[in-house]
């Protein structure tokens, strides 16, 4: 049986795993467009469609480890439910400027 997933479904699934993982340190996540802070590459054109997802964390807040589990768990959402678009994701503490970016832009999932 096929199960038919929307991006509602998928965004909620990983804003659920994002709330299990980090709890309390978890301000919010957003679905943004195009983040303006983030340099493009020349091959842009490859994740085009692409979903872009800004986690907002309390601190205390390490820019370097948090990486890794901001996209581990985008990744494990994406491969769990066959989804079939790029989910970008990004992290900036609750006070930085990235983060006010991303409340005053995004849609809070």
């Amino acid at each position: 049986m096929q199960v038919t997933r929307t991006p509602a479904d998928v965004l909620a699934t990983l804003s659920r795993r994002y709330r299990e993982h980090y709890g309390d340190r978890l301000a919010g996540v957003y679905a943004v467009p195009e983040d303006p802070y983030e340099e493009r590459s020349p091959t842009e054109g490859e994740l085009e469609g692409a979903v872009e997802v800004f986690v907002v964390l309390r601190e205390p807040y390490e820019p370097f480890k948090e990486t890794d589990n901001v996209t581990r768990i985008a990744y494990e959402v994406m491969d769990e439910t066959d989804w079939d678009l790029h989910i970008i994701t990004y992290h900036d503490s609750e006070t930085g400027r990235r983060a006010e970016w991303a409340k005053e832009n995004g849609i809070e999932l």
